[in-house]
């Protein structure tokens, strides 16, 4: 699959966040250190998102990837320090399906699966049919308003790993884009912008290049 056309085509895939200071502070504090050792996720949970952040935007000779820039850390460390108590829970379940998903698929767990099983799933879920993801929605929200009568429930195995999925895809690019080394020096980059000039192609305005500030 090609990663970086699925990103274009899909964009953010329902996940915003809010570029706030703090926020962006700890995005840039994170880097790719040789051996990442997670804060809120277990260590196969780490490994299993590492993967996953590596396919969705792996590196090319031109272009630093997203783990290159330490995405996965801060996806981990957002979730750890932002995210509600009850969100937590959420993301905890989605990897219960997740692990529960990789296991039909694979036959493996989030210690012993490699980059190419990971595949398998990206190449499954966020690529479904428009019709298919509304069923997991669907069942999603069915998840949520059942967890708050009962705390024990569980997402259907599906719905979780394609909820999931879905925002790791988010955070990734949102990060990936967000990053120092991504905005500086691949985006176009006006820290201060200059006049405003209506109606010029983005080939003659930065050459071709997205704006890494909004």
């Amino acid at each position: 699959m090609n990663r970086r056309q699925l990103i274009k085509n899909l964009g953010l895939g329902g996940v915003a966040l809010v570029a706030t200071p703090s926020v962006l502070s700890l995005l840039q504090s994170c880097k790719n250190e040789p051996v990442f050792t997670p804060s809120f996720l277990s260590m196969g949970q780490g490994k299993a998102l590492r993967h996953m952040v590596d396919l969705i935007i792996p590196s090319d000779e031109a272009i630093p990837g997203a783990v290159d820039v330490g995405v996965h850390q801060f996806i981990d460390s957002y979730w750890d320090e932002v995210t509600t108590l009850e969100d937590q829970v959420h993301i905890k379940s989605g990897f219960d399906a997740l692990a529960n998903r990789l296991q039909d698929a694979t036959g493996k767990t989030f210690e012993t699966a490699e980059a190419a099983d990971y595949d398998v799933l990206l190449s499954k879920y966020l690529t479904a049919s428009i019709e298919q993801g509304a069923i997991y929605n669907k069942s999603i929200g069915a998840y949520y308003q059942a967890y708050k009568k009962d705390k024990t429930v569980k997402p259907d195995p599906d719905a979780g790993t394609y909820s999931l999925l879905g925002n790791i895809r988010g955070m990734t690019v949102w990060g990936w884009k967000s990053s120092e080394e991504i905005g500086e020096n691949v985006l176009a980059y006006e820290p201060i912008p200059g006049q405003q000039i209506g109606c010029l192609p983005v080939s003659e305005a930065t050459g071709g290049k997205a704006y890494s500030l909004p």
